[in-house]
């Protein structure tokens, strides 16, 4: 679910205006609202017994053999020399493997809202890498949006009363960790990116690869989820999950190819506002006002990032 996990690999399209100004934003919200409630169910799942890493095997294996149907439906098959075998596996490694399980043991003790706070912090933290890798010049306009971000992040681990109880700073900071792999998974793919790869097709063989690799720690940590009948809550809630990723998926593909990465990617703003109502509706969760200037700071941070061009440093 990070931002930038669908990174196109040409440039970016010039949509129509039908797109830009209803057909787009209309995508933005169906996306970010339905991916908002996967991380209320992760909650739900763990929360009622489920070990994180069973939740990532439904996300990952699931969510991966349902588009390899949409592949066989069309034609696209991921591809099995061993470059790309292990381009999927390291992407699904940072991009769910270890992040997943992360988030999700953590999701039963933060709001909803807070814990979708670690999707719009994935583009920021990745400006900073690709700033200590020198491979694009400063701009101050994405730094100062760098800075929001991280305002954001004090507002909500600082001021007394932000969170409801003052001994869950360190699963905000566990939380951020989940945030550093999603930016290490969009440093991986701006970089080794095969230059034939379709978005498709890749983000299959990364969740089924990367749930592969989480099978052995799933069996060491006794944490498959299997399913039961009648089916319990957390296997209802995983199986959802499971769909809406690979749905979601599929509409972030066409989001990217038909209006561009950076016009998709405001969907982790979205996101973080339906994580907001689904922990108002699921949990009865109400947040502090320092919480939601975190949303805001974190908002303007991500759209002051990703909304500038990037400038690359000259040879």
């Amino acid at each position: 679910m990070a931002d930038g996990t669908l990174r196109p690999l040409t440039a970016a399209p010039t949509p129509s205006r039908l797109l830009r100004l209803v057909v787009g934003p209309l995508a933005l919200l169906v996306m970010g609202t339905i991916w908002g409630l996967a991380f209320a169910l992760a909650k739900l799942a763990v929360e009622n017994g489920a070990h994180p890493l069973g939740v990532v095997l439904w996300e990952t294996i699931g969510s991966g053999a349902l588009l390899l149907a949409v592949c066989v439906l069309f034609g696209r098959f991921p591809r099995r020399q061993w470059s790309y075998l292990r381009y999927y596996l390291i992407n699904g490694l940072l991009g769910f493997t270890i992040p997943g399980p992360l988030l999700f043991w953590v999701a039963p003790h933060l709001p909803v809202a807070v814990l979708t706070l670690m999707i719009p912090m994935a583009p920021l933290l990745t400006y900073v890498l690709i700033l200590a890798m020198r491979t694009e010049r400063f701009d101050i306009w994405r730094a100062i949006g760098v800075l929001f971000g991280f305002a954001g992040v004090g507002l909500i681990v600082l001021p007394e009363g932000s969170l409801p109880e003052p001994d869950l700073i360190g699963w905000v900071l566990l939380g951020l960790a989940a945030s550093c792999f999603y930016a290490l998974q969009n440093l991986y793919i701006a970089m080794r990116s095969p230059p034939d790869a379709d978005v498709l097709t890749q983000t299959t063989g990364m969740l089924i690869l990367g749930g592969l690799a989480a099978i052995p720690l799933a069996a060491g940590a006794d944490g498959f989820l299997l399913p039961s009948f009648p089916l319990t809550v957390p296997v209802k809630a995983a199986a959802t999950m499971m769909v809406i990723n690979a749905a979601m998926m599929l509409i972030f593909v066409w989001a990217v190819r038909a209006i561009g990465a950076v016009y998709a990617s405001q969907t982790a703003n979205v996101i973080v506002l339906a994580g907001v109502f689904w922990g108002w509706v699921i949990f009865d969760e109400v947040l502090s006002p320092w919480v939601w200037g975190a949303i805001l700071a974190m908002a303007i941070g991500v759209a002051l990032v990703t909304l500038r061009p990037a400038v690359p440093t000259r040879n």
